[in-house]
């Protein structure tokens, strides 16, 4: 398991946001057409027609008027606006009957996703206001409550709404979720696994190795003479070259290996079942594989790798200082080689 290495995480606050807009604006034009014309063709109400066309031509407007200028933030409003503008109309002229009061459960949910919570909770508590407001002004007159047809739509047209407003927003919460998992758990400038993610998957392969009496190889991959190509092209370089390694040893390492950045320059790369022999047939693979596909105008890109077998229990820790180990002579030998760790036996 690996994840593939990305320029930058998808992140942005107001990608749901953006298309919850959206979504409502062709869901307003829609629904208001489609009312205003049963409103007019069916019922003879021009006048409640009237406004539910003048609702969709609005929501034209605001859909254009953001294409225009992507002002997130006005269009919203406008949005918001529009909604509370045909929600009075309708109340007014149906005279508070009981069937036009239930539309304005559909302003909490739009007010708080467009708005935010403060400006949601403004809005939507003196939209409520006005409404009891308006009930008790007009109680004595209000209607008897009558289930007509034209209820029944009412009523069926806002639990529509409604369950498509928050089967919306779950999706974009659950999206949202796993966003913020993935990003938990990836390094932001090459979108391999991070550091935390790689400690955690190192323990838990060798306790898999050591029920199961599977290999494990883990090796450190290290890029050399990285400082120098930072001091004399700069840190942008230093990152484009870090996610060309990355996108190359990602390319190349096997379904069930995990791959991350362990820090800086160096990678970590964990191989279940594997023996030393084919992990150091698989480092020096990778070794040249970055040698030869990431072509640079100045000095090669060379990685020297340091690789140890698993063979016991033993610490994280541990197995990390084996790959260290082997992975500095390689370094003091020379670079842009493979070496794997061998213990050191006291002379005696």
């Amino acid at each position: 398991m690996q994840f593939q290495p990305i320029v930058r995480p998808n992140v942005d606050p107001k990608r749901h946001q953006r298309t919850l807009l959206r979504i409502v604006l062709v869901v307003m034009f829609v629904f208001s057409v489609l009312i205003g014309s049963l409103n007019v063709f069916l019922f003879q109400a021009y006048q409640v027609g009237t406004y539910n066309f003048i609702s969709a031509a609005a929501s034209v407007i605001i859909w254009f008027y953001y294409q225009a200028t992507r002002n997130l933030k006005f269009a919203s409003w406008l949005l918001t606006f529009a909604v509370i503008f045909n929600l009075s109309a309708f109340i007014v002229s149906a005279k508070g009957a009981a069937y036009s009061i239930i539309w304005v459960t559909v302003l909490p949910p739009l007010a708080f996703f467009l708005l935010g919570r403060r400006a949601g909770s403004w809005v939507t508590g003196i939209a409520f206001v006005a409404t009891i407001a308006f009930l008790i002004i007009n109680l004595p007159d209000l209607p008897v409550l009558a289930f007509t047809t034209g209820t029944i739509l009412n009523i069926t047209e806002v639990l529509i709404i409604l369950w498509l407003i928050f089967r919306f927003y779950e999706g974009s919460r659950q999206s949202a979720y796993q966003e913020l998992e993935r990003l938990s758990v990836v390094d932001k400038l090459t979108g391999l696994y991070n550091r935390a993610k790689l400690d955690d998957l190192l323990e838990a392969n060798i306790h898999l190795s050591s029920r199961t009496s599977l290999p494990l190889v883990v090796m450190l991959l290290d890029i050399d003479h990285f400082k120098r190509i930072n001091d004399q092209y700069g840190h942008v370089e230093g990152d484009a070259v870090l996610q060309q390694v990355a996108v190359t040893l990602s390319k190349r390492v096997r379904s069930t290996d995990v791959l991350g950045r362990w820090g800086g320059e160096e990678f970590l790369l964990i191989c279940p079942a594997t023996r030393l022999s084919e992990g150091l047939q698989l480092a020096d693979m990778l070794r040249q594989h970055v040698a030869d596909d990431i072509k640079r105008a100045t000095d090669p890109l060379t990685l020297s790798i340091g690789v140890t077998e698993v063979c016991r229990q033993i610490q994280p820790n541990d197995v990390i200082r084996q790959a260290d180990s082997a992975l500095y002579k390689a370094k003091n030998s020379g670079r842009n080689r493979v070496v794997h760790f061998t213990e050191e036996r006291p002379v005696t």
